[in-house]
């Protein structure tokens, strides 16, 4: 029996490995649409390049992320965008299996078949159909359970807390909404006593914190630091993306939530644990396929479903809790899930599925599971099922077109851009952006080629490859009074995408209005300041 339990192991081990290669190889090239999925890269081209956010261009988030990302720039200029691609599945899968060894580890479950199933099912709802691609968000959690992974040990070395705190600082500086998880922390710690931790978590913590405001001190960032990422951070938009969206996803799907609970409440009474997993699993795969079919803009509707599951498991852990201490560690994981999800625009736990599919498995079985010949199948069965699932998503990118269109290779025109492959309109787009570029050396792009200046191997002349409103903190006229100071020819895109995205934006309408237009192509009309 141990001989086969050892095998079964084995096999989802190599599983877990084997489809994070697969999705850095067959879902990698998808997903290239100019704005998110260049936003972070391009802003890691112009630190590569001397400039430092909030002093020399304005930033309207912590840079940990944008500083992390230039790794890939040391590596390889030419390759390092799709170094990064890459890396995205590789911090997923990662996280995922990391965060999962800790519950395992805080549980005393000892089934490997039954650690890599959740870690596996965990990565692929948290990748679902988002494009390849440095984001803070993803940076944040990855950093997060770094260290958590290296802090939550009963006999944790100083050395270990020290290393531990270190990646949870800079998970806290990714982005604004983790600025709550190191709070969320200090009472897990304090409830669960662990007094020694937390003396030296609370020391280490206020150093890392002092180096890093010390960093952006001496570096000349500090007040620019304050000013442009507070600026549209308020407690109104905390109560509205972190409270009343949860609050509205319960309100506006209150039927199918009783439904859909009366039906896994049903399955767990009646049904043998491995139907009851499989068949709760089959529920949750078939409605995101229903999004996927039914709503072209799925990242508008997932979190709805993301957001109900994540009630679900909050509301599970606390009951557990009343006999279960235990629980605590779970819940402190749901909170980083939270966090993930404050968002100005995807505001969802998705991005940090673990906690969610934990519970679920907690659900069903016992602490004390087994790994059987049908139950390796039953979980084999549940990861096909969410394969096909996001098999079928990945046919409906974010912000893209259907990957039957997405057939030209981008390393025709860009060698940065081999392996990427994208549509017509794309490909023609970028081929024409590279003609322009050619001509015009002083040029920045508005509002949405990211990797613009990359490509070009240029330095952006206002620093901010994506300067939409929301981007700049309003300061339009601000960056229009630099571009014209320095003569910079704008590539304005004439797309239907740019007119959605640049309505009452003040810098089209000044340039159209003021600025002289030099030549209209296919995707861009060229624009010069009079002199």
């Amino acid at each position: 029996m141990q001989r086969k339990i050892q095998i079964y192991d084995t096999i989802f081990q190599v599983l877990f490995f084997a489809l994070c290669v697969f999705y850095i190889l067959f879902y990698g090239p998808y997903g290239f649409e100019g704005t998110d999925t260049g936003y972070i890269f391009g802003t890691s081209w112009n630190i590569y390049n001397g400039e430092l956010p909030h002093r020399d261009f304005i930033y309207t988030r912590p840079t940990v992320p944008a500083y992390f990302h230039t790794i890939f720039l040391f590596v390889s200029e030419t390759y390092g965008y799709l170094l990064d691609r890459a890396f995205f599945y590789v911090q997923v899968f990662t996280y995922s299996l990391l965060g999962t060894k800790i519950l395992f580890k805080h549980f005393s479950i000892v089934s490997k078949s039954a650690l890599y199933t959740i870690a596996i099912l965990a990565a692929l709802i948290s990748i679902h159909n988002y494009p390849p691609m440095g984001w803070n968000t993803i940076d944040g959690v990855f950093f997060c359970i770094l260290g958590l992974y290296f802090l939550l040990k009963l006999d944790a070395t100083k050395w270990r807390i020290f290393l531990g705190v270190l990646f949870l600082v800079m998970g806290v500086f990714s982005k604004q909404s983790f600025y709550f998880f190191p709070v969320f922390l200090f009472v897990y710690l304090a409830i669960t006593k662990q007094f020694r931790i937390l003396k030296f978590y609370s020391l280490f913590g206020i150093f890392w914190v002092l180096v890093y405001l010390g960093i952006k001190y001496f570096t000349g960032t500090f007040y620019p630091f304050f000013e442009q990422t507070f600026a549209r951070t308020g407690s109104g938009d905390l109560i509205q993306v972190g409270i009343k969206t949860y609050y509205l996803a319960v309100k506006f799907n209150i039927l199918y939530a009783l439904v859909g609970a009366l039906l896994i409440f049903l399955l767990k009474k009646f049904a043998k644990p491995n139907i009851a997993y499989f068949g709760i699993n089959v529920l949750i795969a078939a409605i995101f396929i229903f999004f996927f079919y039914k709503f072209k803009s799925t990242w508008h509707v997932i979190p709805f479903l993301m957001q109900l599951l994540f009630i679900g498991s909050s509301i599970f852990c606390f009951i557990k809790l009343i006999g279960d201490k235990r629980y605590l560690l779970p819940i402190l994981l749901l909170c980083l899930s939270w966090s993930a999800s404050i968002s100005n625009g995807y505001q969802t736990p998705i991005h940090f599925s673990l906690p969610i599919v934990f519970c679920l498995f907690l659900f069903v079985f016992s602490l004390e599971i087994e790994i059987t010949r049908l139950r390796a199948l039953t979980f084999v069965a549940t990861i096909s099922i969410f394969l096909v699932t996001f098999f079928y998503g990945y046919q409906t990118l974010y912000r893209d077109a259907d990957r039957s269109s997405l057939v030209y290779n981008m390393g025709d025109i860009y060698k940065e851009l081999s392996f990427i492959k994208s549509d017509k309109d794309t490909y023609l787009k970028y081929k024409e952006f590279k003609n322009l570029s050619g001509k015009y050396s002083n040029f920045t792009v508005i509002p949405s080629i990211t990797l613009a200046h990359y490509l070009g191997k240029t330095v952006n002349p206002i620093g901010t490859d994506w300067p939409l409103d929301v981007e700049i903190n309003d300061k339009g006229k601000l960056l229009l009074a630099q571009l014209v100071q320095k003569n910079v020819t704008v590539f304005l895109e004439n797309s239907e995408f740019t007119e959605t995205e640049l309505e009452g934006y003040i810098m089209e309408d000044e340039i159209i209005e003021n600025w002289q237009l030099i030549e209209k192509t296919d995707y861009f009309d060229v624009y010069q300041p009079f002199k």
